[in-house]
Order: C-alpha cells, then structure tokens, then sequence
C-alpha cells in the first residue's frame, strides 16, 4: 500500500504581533516584486517599505530566496488542496497527470514574472529534504495511487519520483516560457501525460521497465548537480546578506 504524506505546515512566528510582521513582509516583497522587478527589489528597499529594521526583516526571511520559498510553500498548499479528491477517483494516470499540471497553473499563473527566480529557489533547496519538495512528492504519489489501473508493479515506487523530477523540467520550461500566455509549455504539459501514460503501461515490458530505470538515474543525477550549485551560490549569498543586516 502506498503511503501519502500529508503536507507540512508552514512554520509560523511564535506571536500574533510576529505572523502580522511577516505576512507584512511578504506582502510587501510581492508587490515590490511585481513594481521594481525581482532583481532591484533589495531586501533593504523591502524593509524600508514595510516600515521595519533591516535586522528586523532578516529575522524573518534570510533572504530574497526564503520569501520566494514562503510564497512557493504557500501556493503549492493551495495546490494540495484543489487536488484533493481528485486524485482519489479512479482516474487514469494520465488524467491524474492532467489534473496536477493544470492544478500548478492555476495557482502559479499570476506570479510568471517571478518564475526564474522561483526556479533558482528550487534548485537550492534539498531534492531529498526540503519540505517543499516533500509537499510536491505528495501530489505526484497521489496521483500514481489513484491512477486505475494501477502503474505496473514494478515502477510504481518510483514513478512518483520520476513524475517529480519531470515536473520540476516542465517547471523549468514554463519560468523561462516568453510565448503569449506561456502557450509553448502548456502545450508541454497536455502533451507529457499521454506520453508517460503510455510509457507507464509499457514499463509493463521488462526491456522498456530497464529503459524507465536508465531515465530515472539520469534525471536524478541532474537533479543532483543542479541543488549542489544553487545551494552553495544560495548559501553564499544568504551568510552576506546576514553579515551585512548586522553591520547596519
């Protein structure tokens, strides 16, 4: 039996005062986002903003990249929710496919702009850890348990890893997507889910079952270079951000 994890909770201040001061925050930072552009929205220019000490702002957000993942949490928990029910249906794999790519849409759509940097915030955080990549593993194990019929037996551990992985390819197509109302990848994704579909029942196959497990270890290999470089140019940057906040 497949286990499912719920999602996690967001990590919230200890008191009332502190949940305003950093909804505040991350308020602030959408809007100076969306009004000056990712880049030139500095964390001090946010702070001064929202009306709080730079040090103030650092408590609750590291950086820029902790607010990206704060609004990422978010949105993938509304995400969850809008699944909810319809992953549990019977439905084909591939519909299942469907239902949480286009779940992704309508909760992302509004914040294009924000797409590289929502992308360079994935690449940092741990692909085995993080509980942003628990919450998006979730979905896709979900969507192969409620698939019927059920993935051949022998990739259904994993095939919610792969779906993952490919996921984060398809995210990574729709952040850098400049095609009127991002049409290139969502043309991607209506055209992945009867592909893996049948892939899926062909897995059924051992030679094509060894290709499945061939594809896996390269994406994860991938994934691997990719989270090493963003965590470490995010690491960097995170402890001067802190140094400079303690300077002021």
């Amino acid at each position: 039996m497949e286990i499912i994890r719920e999602p996690t909770q967001l990590k919230e201040p200890r008191t009332g005062k502190g949940q305003q001061t950093k909804a505040k925050l991350l308020r602030t930072a959408l809007a100076a986002f969306a009004e000056d552009g990712y880049q030139a929205a500095s964390m001090r220019a946010i702070a001064n903003r929202a009306g709080v000490s730079l040090s103030h702002a650092y408590y609750y957000f590291h950086s820029k990249e902790d607010i990206v993942l704060e609004l990422l949490l978010s949105l993938r928990a509304e995400q969850y929710a809008l699944c909810n029910g319809q992953l549990d249906d019977g439905n084909t794999l591939e519909a299942n496919i469907h239902t949480v790519f286009n779940s992704n849409l309508q909760v992302m759509e509004k914040y294009h702009d924000f797409g590289p940097a929502f992308l360079k915030v994935l690449l940092s955080r741990d692909p085995e850890n993080s509980e942003l990549a628990q919450l998006e593993m979730s979905l896709w194990e979900r969507a192969v348990a409620g698939a019927r019929p059920l993935p051949p037996l022998g990739i259904r551990r994993e095939l919610p890893r792969f779906l993952w992985l490919l996921s984060r390819q398809v995210f990574s197509a729709w952040a850098y997507d400049s095609s009127p109302d991002q049409r290139r990848s969502r043309a991607l994704m209506r055209n992945v889910a009867p592909v893996v579909g049948k892939f899926a029942i062909l897995c059924r196959l051992p030679v094509v079952r060894s290709l499945f497990e061939d594809v896996l270890a390269l994406m994860d290999s991938s994934g691997d270079q990719n989270a090493e470089r963003g965590s470490t140019a995010t690491g960097t940057s995170r402890q001067a951000n802190i140094t400079k906040a303690k300077a002021s």
